[in-house]
């Protein structure tokens, strides 16, 4: 039996009992409390221990929604305070600190709701795919946790609506009724029961005949090897990571059949005289991916020997050690490249919705103009890029409000540094270094170089990879969800179907 004794609570009593007194107000809907309590609380969070400021983020982001709507402030302005608060929280408690067995059940128990909640607010402002992968943290922590179990199933069945592939959305429904019926069935005090009741609701809505045929049958999942040792091990860590241009690597299973780019455009409704350029597009920003992805999987292989490209070159060595050669330059290359990639997504968004942005004004952040209702009014587009209309489109819509938005404003924090040294990168001069002197780093050896730890250089472009990610995956969702539009639109009418021909892989050498 454990002893008590072994633990302690980082969160300070003052924290829990302003955690208490909102979940109060809200219960009692006293709007005018909840106000006061969170002001008092944004004046508190810089004087408290960082565990407690993770604590009260946590608590601000949980209820903003509830004093939004008393207040009468926008949906999409409720959500950008939630998402702040909640990464504020997740920034901070994902510390090295509180990973401290001492910590253990307090934290622990912390983190699987924090990240629930988080997912909660991603999966309403659309961005499924990054919620996805919060709920299988929250899972992580805590396997039987019913609230992250039943969201996750809920999140798959949208999932499931919206991938247009049919075997596809077989997979997905299968782990979504799955994880419902795990929801439901689960003994998890912290499980409510009126959550318990939609989530059975949400599995009643399938058919009595295919729950029976294939939902509660086992998956039958193919089995792929490879003979090429280099590839496979290419394979397993880029399906692990979850970096495959194929929905069904959002699953959470890693198999070897899900590790290809089988990512396409859905079927297309156009004139007879159209030429093919949106697919063209498409391969561009696919290759271009999987090229980055590639570059930063090469930089993490350590040779025992300097490569032969980077001998007998002549450079200069300094007190601040920074750090030279092809690998350091492969994962740079990669994150550029990975960067570039939201230009040329905002270069098909204008394009495939007819925005009539001029060429040289097209920029992920300039697009949605049109969105918002100034680039019709002021600029003369012709046409408005509504990502409310659009389950996926939304998903992009916020990715960009993550890097473009003033940032001390942002929902995104953490976004910032990948701006900056995405800036450095392109139009500066950025220094890597291994992290072992930071105290030359600070302008004593350099100051024009923006400073760069190997560690932090690496995160940061797995962190850009996952959003570009999902930025590409939703591209070709909400093209699909504007087709079946057209298709509403041309119902009756004889289309006759153009098949494209498939660039074979043998024509890639």
């Amino acid at each position: 039996m454990c002893n008590k004794k072994e633990y302690a609570n980082p969160f300070s009593q003052e924290s829990e009992i302003y955690a208490k007194k909102l979940d109060d107000a809200v219960i009692t809907a006293d709007h005018v409390q909840l106000e006061k309590l969170l002001n008092e609380i944004e004046t508190t969070i810089p004087n408290v221990d960082a565990a407690s400021q993770a604590r009260l983020y946590y608590s601000i982001g949980t209820v903003y929604c509830d004093f939004a709507k008393a207040k009468g402030l926008s949906h999409e302005e409720s959500l950008k305070k939630q998402l702040y608060c909640f990464r504020k929280s997740v920034d901070i408690i994902e510390n090295e600190e509180y990973s401290k067995k001492e910590y253990a059940p307090y934290v622990k128990g912390f983190k699987r709701i924090l990240y629930t909640n988080y997912a909660n607010t991603l999966s309403s402002c659309g961005r499924k795919i990054e919620a996805i992968a919060q709920y299988k943290k929250a899972i992580e922590v805590h396997p039987s946790f019913g609230m992250a179990l039943g969201n996750l199933g809920r999140v798959y069945q949208d999932y499931g609506i919206l991938d247009y592939d049919d075997g596809h959305q077989n997979y997905f429904h299968h782990f979504a009724y799955s994880l419902l019926t795990k929801a439901v069935g689960c003994k998890d005090p912290d499980t409510y029961e009126e959550a318990k009741e939609y989530f059975s609701k949400l599995m009643s809505g399938y058919d009595p005949a295919y729950v029976e045929k294939f939902l509660q049958k086992d998956l039958k999942i193919p089995q792929f090897s490879y003979e090429n040792i280099e590839e496979k091990l290419y394979r397993e860590w880029a399906v692990e990571n979850t970096l495959f241009l194929n929905t069904l690597n959002d699953l959470p299973v890693t198999e070897l059949c899900f590790a290809t780019d089988v990512l396409q455009l859905p079927s297309m409704v156009v004139s007879i005289d159209a030429k093919p350029i949106f697919h063209g597009m498409f391969n561009q920003i696919k290759q271009e991916y999987v090229y980055a992805r590639y570059q930063y999987y090469s930089s993490l292989q350590f040779c025992d020997e300097v490569h032969y490209a980077d001998k007998d070159t002549h450079l200069i060595n300094f007190a601040d050690y920074p750090q030279y050669g092809i690998r350091i330059e492969q994962v740079k290359s990669s994150f550029k490249i990975l960067y570039g990639l939201f230009d040329k997504i905002a270069y098909f968004l204008n394009s495939y919705f007819d925005l009539g942005i001029h060429e040289r004004d097209v920029s992920f952040s300039h697009v949605w103009l049109t969105g918002l209702g100034v680039g019709k009014k002021h600029y003369g587009y012709k046409n408005v890029l509504n990502h409310k209309e659009n389950f996926a489109l939304a998903s992009l819509y916020w990715i960009s409000r993550d890097f473009y938005d003033k940032f001390e404003d942002s929902p995104n924090p953490r976004l910032r540094r990948i701006s900056d040294v995405r800036n450095a990168l392109e139009h500066k001069y950025v220094k890597v270094t291994n992290g072992w002197f930071p105290e030359r780093t600070n302008g004593e050896v350099d100051d024009l170089a923006l400073y760069v730890t190997e560690g932090e250089l690496f995160g940061l472009t797995l962190e850009l990879m996952h959003i570009v990610r999902e930025a590409i995956i939703c591209l070709s969702l909400c093209v699909h969800v504007e087709e079946q539009k057209k298709q509403k639109e041309n119902e009756g009418k004889f289309i006759p179907s153009m098949p494209l021909m498939e660039y074979d892989d043998e024509w890639k050498i």
